[in-house]
């Protein structure tokens, strides 16, 4: 499966840009706030806020075309699932993402598309708004299921819809545990609200809090493996081992680099080169003993982790050109996708890895 992000906007669908015009970021510290150039925004088409250049321009995640032909693609890639990034209900203040964007009315679109397409189901990527609580959450589940419960593009394992969520550490697992454990007093299990819920670990140690919030399984999700303990490849059997002695499920993250030197210029730590598409097949190896693979991502322009195609272009104002894929072309990374897919999933028919998860086609 694939992170997939609608918040783009064009002028044409949306009246204005969105996200390609993102603003340069100030650093997290203080202190060297004043150290980089922040408060910026980019000026497309002339240049985005990418180190790369979308082969499509920047487009609208609100077009049915596009979202028909990203579809599309995915399929013919291996990719059998996208996890749609979700701020919250529109009704909610303060439910958007950074750059105020909410993604809650293009869900529908995304659903009607992928139910013309039979091999690709949509998951729930619950994002982490403003004044998250157990409540709120709650609130999301059942606003989701009451738009789109019924849709046969919905993502389930054993019958229940699959929610990703980010930044769960952000809540103790305490307060997770109302939601998600058994008795809880504001618990969805065994209710029409239930889900397949996937927790965000950063570290190993973080595996027990995920198990007393009541969460089914977790994933790394950062490209970049500077970023956390569990996003380092290297670390992957010993996970996996832990998950299964817990009967978690383990989805391990892969991206094909990381670059978010546009938005953050401060953040050169955690950029990783993309060794023209070694290092995306390598962690397509090392991903070998999880249960699943998520990539990180389809189309995460700002970040750099994007396997979507890419075209030549030299920025109108600076004059410097943006990266490539180098000799392997646009599509490069959507057809070492669709190789390393084929032979994970192959992997997965003829393995067992000490659970059922194999057998849940996620």
């Amino acid at each position: 499966m694939a992170f997939y992000y609608v918040w783009y906007g064009a002028p044409e669908t949306d009246g204005q840009y969105q996200h390609w015009n993102h603003e340069v970021l100030p650093h997290w510290d203080a202190k060297q706030k004043d150290s980089y150039e922040f408060g910026s925004r980019f000026d497309p088409p002339k240049n985005v806020h990418s180190p790369f250049y979308p082969q499509k321009g920047p487009y609208s995640s609100s077009d049915p075309a596009t979202i028909r032909t990203h579809i599309r693609e995915m399929v013919d890639a291996n990719i059998t699932g996208m996890v749609v990034s979700w701020w919250g209900p529109t009704w909610r203040a303060g439910s958007h993402d950074t750059q105020g964007v909410n993604t809650d009315q293009v869900l529908g679109l995304v659903l009607a598309e992928a139910e013309q397409q039979q091999q690709l189901k949509v998951a729930f990527h619950l994002e982490p708004y403003e004044g998250r609580s157990v409540e709120s959450v709650r609130a999301d589940l059942q606003h989701l299921m009451s738009q789109h419960n019924a849709s046969q593009g919905l993502m389930r394992l054993g019958g229940r819809p699959v929610y990703f969520v980010y930044d769960s550490y952000r809540l103790p697992a305490a307060q997770w545990a109302r939601l998600l454990g058994k008795g809880g007093d504001v618990s969805v299990r065994g209710t029409e609200l239930d889900g397949v819920f996937i927790g965000l670990m950063l570290d190993l140690k973080e595996g027990d809090e995920l198990l007393l919030g009541g969460f089914d399984g977790f994933y790394t999700y950062f490209a970049s493996d500077a970023v956390s303990y569990a996003s380092n490849p290297e670390h992957w059997q010993q996970i996996a081992e832990w998950a299964n002695d817990h009967d978690q499920l383990f989805v391990a993250s892969i991206g094909p680099g990381y670059d978010d030197s546009r938005i953050r210029p401060w953040n050169a730590g955690a950029t990783r080169p993309r060794e023209d598409g070694a290092r995306y097949r390598r962690y397509w190896q090392l991903a070998q003993p999880a249960h699943a693979v998520s990539i990180t991502s389809f189309n995460e322009w700002g970040e750099g982790t994007q396997i979507e195609a890419v075209q030549p272009w030299v920025d109108e104002e600076t004059g410097k050109p943006y990266q490539d894929y180098g000799e392997g072309g646009p599509n490069l990374y959507m057809d070492i996708t669709k190789e390393c897919a084929s032979h994970f999933i192959e992997s997965r028919q003829s393995t067992s890895h000490g659970t059922d998860y194999q057998d849940r086609e996620l």
